[in-house]
């Protein structure tokens, strides 16, 4: 039972590992005509889970703000949903996710209200060479354009990767050959990108959604997060090192930590990693394939890896 069991995971591992995209154009439906117009008033919003989404979106709001608009900003969970109707430019981001848009956010996004004919643009921030970026990118966009947003454009940006699993089953190099990243070319493409979509605000001029046929399409989301969290075969909260301070709890994006009880639901877990990730104690107890996860905060310290800000948030300690 054990060898069988052991087979069905390499064998998950191997169909992930085996998925490279054949590059074809795949060309997504009419969206909603943008009229040309000077917008005043943007809301940036993201999910992240450690930092690097968050670190875009606030440089393309600080870009934004350069350019006289006034803008709202932050994660996606502090943005009250009914104010989105009323920017005259939407920015969503989202990390590349198994590759996909989380479920969570996706969830959220479908409880928007109508921005009929409202600029709209997408970005997602992707680990090491990552998987199904654009595809991704094009995803997030189309959700906006399906709540009746005008498509203006979308990015990928690159940066170490965060999936624990990685530098805990021995790959370290593999993650710090990226340990450079956001640097100084990322954070001019992320300034860059937020300057493109206000031009072409002003032009009225639609961006055309463009898919990738990938094969990795086929095993996005839920049977990437079946494979591994089949594979993960210890989870919970260790009581003696657990501080209380409710990081995990917080960065739960689908509420299956009790920490009183310092208990997960294993059920009801995606495996995001947002809790072994960001937990200042060591406090959650994970096992993969019988080895032990470790967090990204964790891998930072040490690795001694300092994140260069860009700055204008340099200037603004409070906002990471």
């Amino acid at each position: 039972m054990n060898d069988r069991r052991l087979f069905i995971k390499k064998s998950a591992l191997t169909l992930m590992t085996l998925s490279m995209p054949m590059v074809l154009s795949c060309k997504t439906g009419a969206a909603a005509k943008m009229n040309p117009k000077k917008p005043t008033k943007a809301i940036v919003f993201w999910y992240s889970q450690t930092g690097n989404t968050e670190r875009a979106g606030r440089l393309i709001a600080e870009t934004l703000k350069n350019h006289d608009l006034e803008v709202v900003a932050g994660e996606y969970r502090e943005i009250d949903r009914e104010s989105v109707a009323d920017a005259d430019l939407v920015i969503a981001g989202s990390p590349v996710y198994y590759y996909d848009v989380p479920a969570n956010f996706k969830r959220w996004l479908h409880a928007l209200p109508n921005i009929e004919g409202i600029p709209c643009a997408a970005y997602v921030t992707f680990g090491g060479t990552g998987g199904n970026q654009h595809n991704t990118a094009c995803t997030l966009l189309e959700l906006l354009a399906d709540k009746g947003g005008a498509p203006a454009g979308m990015e990928t940006f690159g940066n170490m990767s965060t999936f624990a699993i990685t530098w805990s089953s021995g790959n370290v190099n593999r993650v710090l050959k990226y340990k450079h990243l956001p640097d100084k070319n990322a954070y001019d493409k992320m300034r860059d990108f937020a300057s493109l979509i206000l031009n072409r605000v002003h032009e009225g001029r639609n961006f055309e959604i463009d898919k990738e046929i990938d094969f990795r399409e086929l095993i996005k989301a839920t049977p990437s997060i079946w494979s591994t969290k089949l594979c993960i075969t210890h989870h919970t909260i260790d009581k003696k090192k657990c501080i209380e301070c409710g990081t995990c709890t917080k960065k739960c994006p689908v509420d299956a930590i009790d920490l009183s009880k310092h208990h997960v639901d294993t059920d009801r877990c995606i495996a995001c990693l947002g809790c072994v990730n960001n937990c200042p104690a060591q406090a959650v107890d994970m096992a993969f394939m019988g080895k032990e996860i470790y967090g990204y905060n964790e891998f930072v310290r040490r690795n001694n890896i300092q994140i260069r800000l860009p700055k204008e948030l340099s200037l603004k300690p409070s906002a990471l």
